[in-house]
């Protein structure tokens, strides 16, 4: 049995080290194919972008004997190229330490291509334009460049505007050598997390291939399903034995946890770093949080006062949102996207939208942990935990009262923000401890009359909640009484009726640091 190739990146690796490699030639193929030279590639982090980029050098650079009998070995006439892979994922910190080290790399291609390139700290865009084309008159081809994490510099300074824009500007000079020098390239691809408009890449490279949504490289990044059973089956059976599970279960788990991502709502696939430490350390957790999450998000979700929009069961947007972030207006959903929080579960083709969601239970509770953590205050994580599962079990014996005092626990630490005299602030805060409790629940759930607000649902008994704010304590018993009565009056239980199991009809009041309730139970058959 091969391998497992974890923290492999270089293509060459795979082989010295006798590691699995899942074949993803077929993809650069079609593109080699396509009549397109120049290509733009998103995707979280640690999804194998880095990886792809070595793989097509490697191609390049015509090393056959490495391609045995992988998909594109006898599809194409293995010409060697002169390749430059610029890695982008070194911290610059500022525009003078990015313009030095892309000084220095452009140093080292041009002494490992034997060519004279002046050292110019201030322009390493001139040092750029220069080694491109003494390279290619030297060799008499095309050069093929590769861009790693292209936007990774700006991404590191994100929360600093002005320091952002100054890298912005030393990448817009140097991109735009790769657009003057066009006709001495024969293959360009730029791979990143996200796509910021400004940068002078995509205005100037108006023939860039955007393969980010195109369906037909959906799988280009992580495990299909196929991919995962064919060159993994091996790894199956140890982690069966540590848990007791059979084959079949095994694969439920994995699926569970680390698949469900998709840019095209057809094509899923597994979260290959996640799932190469689940096979080596043979437990089912978070993996890729810790490596994967961008800094830059997490100070962004800190500042926000309103979640709603990325804790909707689904989130509808038009085509094209992805391709809208600008340093000065960055949006939530579509840094959620970029950065493998969201993902497309459906495209709706005729409406030209598409339909996010959060893509496994691995996310669901990377993000739900982040989210508590910035709500909450002088609260330990075992104790956080702790307070989750006590708020759930008590939900699921339906001990309403002892539910509503871990609530009053969990309220009474949290981190108040701007709004916190909307009533969306308490919404927000509540969804958040539910889902991080791992506990089934609908937000806004409609019905002919109106929305409920919360809906959890267990297999023995299922709460229905209305969920308002108030100004006083002392005025939570009434504000929560009326919102027992909208239940009622709005008949929010009728769809839940006959189904055999006692209905909880729950106004719940917040105000600061405090908690009341108001509840009525009906049977499963509709008699009190």
């Amino acid at each position: 049995m091969k391998n497992l190739p974890i923290g492999l990146d270089t293509f060459e690796d795979f082989f010295k080290l006798n590691s699995i490699y899942v074949d993803k030639t077929a993809y650069i193929h079609k593109m080699l194919s396509s009549g397109v030279k120049t290509f733009f590639l998103s995707r979280p982090r640690r999804f194998g972008k880095s990886l792809l980029l070595s793989t097509i050098k490697a191609i390049f650079e015509g090393k056959r004997e490495l391609f045995k009998g992988l998909y594109i070995e006898n599809r194409i006439d293995w010409q060697p190229h002169p390749v430059i892979k610029l890695d982008m994922t070194k911290d610059a910190g500022s525009a003078r330490s990015l313009r030095i080290a892309l000084a220095s790399s452009i140093k080292s291609f041009a002494e490992e291509f034997g060519v004279q390139v002046d050292y110019h700290e201030e322009s390493p865009s001139t040092m750029l334009e220069r080694l491109i084309r003494l390279v290619s008159d030297r060799t008499g081809k095309q050069l093929v460049v590769l861009v790693d994490e292209y936007d990774k510099p700006i991404l590191d300074v994100i929360e600093n505007t002005a320091l952002a824009a100054e890298i912005r500007k030393v990448l817009q000079d140097f991109y735009v050598v790769l657009k003057s020098s066009s006709d001495k390239i024969r293959f360009l691809m730029l791979t990143g997390v996200s796509k910021i408009n400004q940068l002078s890449i995509f205005s100037g490279l108006n023939q860039l291939s955007d393969l980010t949504l195109n369906t037909e490289f959906a799988g280009i990044c992580g495990y299909t399903q196929p991919e995962l059973e064919q060159y993994f089956n091996g790894y199956i059976a140890p982690l069966a034995a540590v848990y007791g599970y059979t084959p079949e279960k095994t694969y439920e788990q994995i699926k569970h946890w680390y698949d469900g991502y998709s840019w095209d709502g057809k094509t899923f696939v597994y979260n290959p770093f996640s799932v190469l430490n689940l096979f080596d350390q043979k437990r089912f957790k978070g993996y890729w949080f810790a490596t994967g999450t961008p800094t830059f998000l997490l100070k962004l979700l800190s500042k926000i006062d309103d979640y709603s929009a990325v804790l909707a069961d689904k989130i509808y947007v038009d085509y094209g949102f992805e391709s809208q972030q600008t340093l000065e207006n960055l949006k939530l959903v579509p840094l959620m996207f970029q950065t493998g929080y969201l993902t497309v579960k459906n495209d709706y083709i005729l409406e030209s939208k598409l339909e996010l969601q959060i893509p496994n239970e691995e996310v669901r509770k990377a993000l739900m942990e982040s989210l508590v953590n910035d709500f909450i205050r002088h609260t330990e994580n075992d104790n956080l935990y702790r307070l989750a599962a006590n708020l759930k079990t008590a939900f699921e014996k339906g001990d309403t009262a002892l539910a509503v005092e871990y609530l009053k626990i969990l309220y009474s630490n949290a981190a108040y923000h701007q709004g916190i005299n909307n009533e969306g602030y308490y919404h927000n805060l509540f969804e958040v401890f539910c889902k991080f409790a791992g506990m089934d629940i609908l937000i806004e759930s409609r019905t002919d009359i109106g929305r409920i607000d919360a809906v959890i649902r267990f297999p023995d008994r299922t709460y229905i909640i209305e969920i308002k704010h108030s100004v006083a304590a002392d005025g939570l018993v009434e504000t929560a009484s009326q919102a027992l009565r909208q239940i009622r009056s709005n008949h929010y239980v009728q769809p839940y009726l006959r189904q055999g199991k006692p209905i909880h009809l729950l106004g719940l009041a917040f105000t600061k640091g405090n908690v009341g309730f108001s509840e009525e139970v009906v049977a499963g058959d509709g008699k009190a």
